[in-house]
């Protein structure tokens, strides 16, 4: 709620880009620009956003879970409230830039603002 009442905030039209209720995301963010993936066994030279930041972080997550069962350690459990508690030791907070967005009706896609990066929890990062 903080970030919805203290930044300006995208165009919504009619309450269609995006929502002010109910559960806030991410939770968490990662590099995700001009990103090298596999895409259906063929190799992608850039990836951008979302669909390059959420299977490397899940691949990371995987990897940590590995670990721990051949150590014959048991699952991490609720992992938000492991990371929230690690807040200064996994990362640090973007608190400059901001999101863009692809227009869905544009054939090329035109190119819309998205969501400023602050201080804490924001959408951006």
């Amino acid at each position: 709620q903080h970030y919805l009442d203290t930044t300006s905030l995208p165009p919504n039209p009619n309450g269609t880009r995006y929502q002010t209720t109910g559960r806030a995301y991410p939770d968490v963010a990662g590099f995700a620009a001009f990103y090298p993936f596999f895409y259906h066994g063929s190799f992608q030279p850039f990836g951008d956003g979302t669909s390059a930041a959420t299977p490397q972080f899940a691949g990371i997550i995987t990897l940590i879970q590995i670990q721990r069962y051949q150590k014959g350690l048991g699952p991490l459990g609720p992992l938000i409230n492991i990371l929230y508690k690690l807040k200064n030791g996994v990362g640090f907070d973007v608190t400059l830039g901001q999101t863009y967005a692809v227009s869905r009706s544009a054939c090329v896609g035109d190119i819309l603002p998205g969501f400023k990066a602050a201080e804490g929890w924001d959408p951006a990062t």
